[in-house]
């Protein structure tokens, strides 16, 4: 997809422009205030009430984009948003307070994405339940992406365990992306932003914010024993708490050892560890300018250390 330079209205709404993806597919409107899944919802006048009546609606593998409206509310379940087309783009407009927002209010609470090519563009994902397994589940769907949504757990017993959490068959989430997301938790032993749980290719996470109260856990990804192939993690920051006993990788961890592809430009705040491992030894992984702090006030410092040869 590609986008405009200047916005392009659709029913008095911009759909393209700044941060806006262009399509040749159709737009389905979403508004939990004045939506029915009996409209259209072609229109900002007959909007549908929910993604999932949208997705009813939107065609795959058509570029279809589901746009859900400033002040969109939807309570998540385990089935309640479930993005089984192929192709299609859900995206969030509204900003801070007005923006679309999604309410996980069970353990099993989840955005599951079961078809190829489906992008979440936004949205503010609140847990209010102990211990949400995953604000998002991969299934059998390669492709996926997850962009720029603002995820948080609304107290210290109220929030997710991961973010991101695939499948545990090897490749169905290949080409899996997870770009410019923020975390803000107050769980003090959640499990990992995302989570890995089969062999996987062209993995990109980028640019992604997590600011996490845990003092066990909470690595930026981990892969669990699978390997991965053309593996991008790049410009994230991670900050936990963290504890001086911590053992294993504190922003990326797993047992794989034939990991290809690069770690570069991330930077890691936590409290110093006796070996400050900020990422499990023996992946396979090439690191390149990434930076650790266990000090407030204090300039990271390289890591790993740079190559003599």
């Amino acid at each position: 997809m590609s986008s405009f330079s200047s916005p392009v209205y659709v029913g008095g709404v911009p759909v393209t422009g700044s941060g806006f993806a262009a399509t040749t597919g159709k737009y389905f409107y979403v508004d939990s205030s004045t939506g029915s899944n009996g409209n259209n919802g072609e229109s900002v006048l007959e909007p549908k009430a929910t993604i999932n009546g949208a997705i009813v609606a939107a065609r795959a593998d058509k570029g279809d984009i589901i746009v859900c409206l400033p002040n969109h509310a939807e309570t998540v379940t385990a089935t309640s948003i479930a993005l089984s087309k192929a192709g299609i783009t859900v995206q969030c407009l509204g900003n801070a307070e007005a923006q679309a927002t999604f309410t996980y209010s069970a353990a099993a609470s989840t955005i599951t994405i079961s078809a190829d090519d489906v992008t979440f563009i936004g949205g503010l994902h609140q847990a209010t339940f102990a211990d949400v397994a995953s604000a998002f589940t991969i299934g059998a769907a390669e492709g996926a992406r997850i962009e720029g949504g603002k995820f948080e757990d609304t107290g210290a017993s109220l929030n997710f365990l991961s973010i991101v959490t695939t499948g545990a068959v090897a490749n169905q989430h290949d080409g899996l992306q997870v770009v410019g997301n923020t975390f803000y938790g107050l769980h003090a032993t959640p499990l990992a932003f995302i989570s890995i749980l089969e062999a996987v290719k062209d993995l990109l996470i980028q640019d992604n914010f997590i600011d996490s109260a845990a003092t066990a856990l909470m690595e930026c990804v981990t892969f669990a024993a699978f390997d991965s192939v053309g593996t991008r993690i790049t410009g994230n920051t991670q900050i936990v708490v963290g504890a001086t006993g911590t053992t294993i990788g504190i922003f990326l961890t797993g047992s794989g050892t034939s990991h290809t592809g690069i770690v570069a430009d991330n930077k890691v705040a936590s409290l110093d560890t006796t070996t400050e491992l900020i990422a499990t030894a023996g992946t396979g992984l090439q690191y390149f300018n990434n930076y650790y702090t266990g000090n407030a006030d204090s300039s990271g410092k390289l890591w790993p250390a740079v190559d003599a040869a």
